[in-house]
């Protein structure tokens, strides 16, 4: 049996909903991505989508899923900076950043830093608008959190880190990749093979069955139809050479912002 991590976040719907958690091969172990993240890393889990800034830190030990990931061109809808204030006021003030990822906190810093030239205080805090408020001028949230507070329609700037890092760079953006340890290969290899193409049985049912997708959420979270159509529109869920672009610059970057100790190096597997 492979342990997989199963995110609940509406974002994942596509990748999850058609993925059958009675299944003989699969046992599913529910958490947000930095969960994840640490459970594939101390071996609580053996697969999951986890945030590609944690493949970076990982890339010697893990290999990843060929034709999955979690990537937009441009806007994502769920990874937003909340500011009382414009980006470029924000040098030397503070931002609270989500305790629930990985891939869209550094994003925050590459393009703070980097493209808008500010220095922030930086603090990791519960994912609670009204309480980040409280203590920071800025706020990092992601996932459903996110989605939740942009419906309310509020009274401060709304910056979209996937618009953002397209805006600047011209690249897309790839926030979860699904990963393994390498170690598993020579171990467990056909039980991966075979639970990868349960995955893309799954993306490619629910890509197919939207309306099942839509509904789901607005049972989740509210909004109307049309904004959940809206939202899905701009995902990508596989991984061709466009995106694998993407997902270098954004590791590459990282690297050289000194968030990475080493440079990654993207590996694939199974390449069939």
């Amino acid at each position: 049996m492979i342990r997989i991590g199963h995110n609940p976040n509406t974002n994942m719907l596509p990748m999850f909903h058609f993925l059958s958690r009675e299944h003989p091969l699969l046992e599913s172990i529910t958490a947000e991505p930095t969960g994840h993240n640490a459970m594939l890393a101390d071996g609580r889990i053996d697969m999951a989508p986890i945030s590609a800034f944690s493949y970076g830190e990982h890339w010697q030990d893990y290999m990843i899923l060929p034709n999955l990931s979690v990537s937009t061109r441009g806007r994502v809808g769920s990874i937003l900076l909340f500011s009382k204030v414009d980006l470029k006021a924000l040098d030397g003030v503070t931002v609270a950043l989500t305790d629930t990822s990985a891939t869209s906190v550094n994003l925050t810093k590459i393009l703070l830093h980097h493209y808008y030239e500010v220095a922030p205080r930086y603090l990791t805090v519960h994912s609670d608008l009204e309480g980040m408020f409280d203590i920071a001028d800025a706020a990092l949230l992601i996932g459903d959190a996110a989605i939740l507070e942009a419906l309310k329609n509020p009274s401060c700037y709304v910056y979209d880190l996937g618009e953002e890092w397209y805006k600047h760079t011209g690249f897309s953006m790839t926030y979860a990749v699904w990963a393994f340890p390498r170690k598993l290969i020579s171990e467990r290899g056909e039980e991966i093979r075979s639970v990868y193409r349960l995955l893309l049985d799954a993306k490619e049912q629910a890509l197919g069955n939207m309306n099942d997708i839509v509904k789901t959420c607005q049972t989740m979270l509210g909004g109307s139809s049309e904004f959940w159509r809206d939202y899905f529109s701009q995902f990508n869920y596989g991984l061709d050479h466009t995106y694998i672009s993407g997902l270098k610059k954004y590791l590459d970057s990282c690297f050289e912002q000194g968030l990475l100790s080493s440079s990654p190096v993207l590996d694939f597997w199974p390449e069939d």
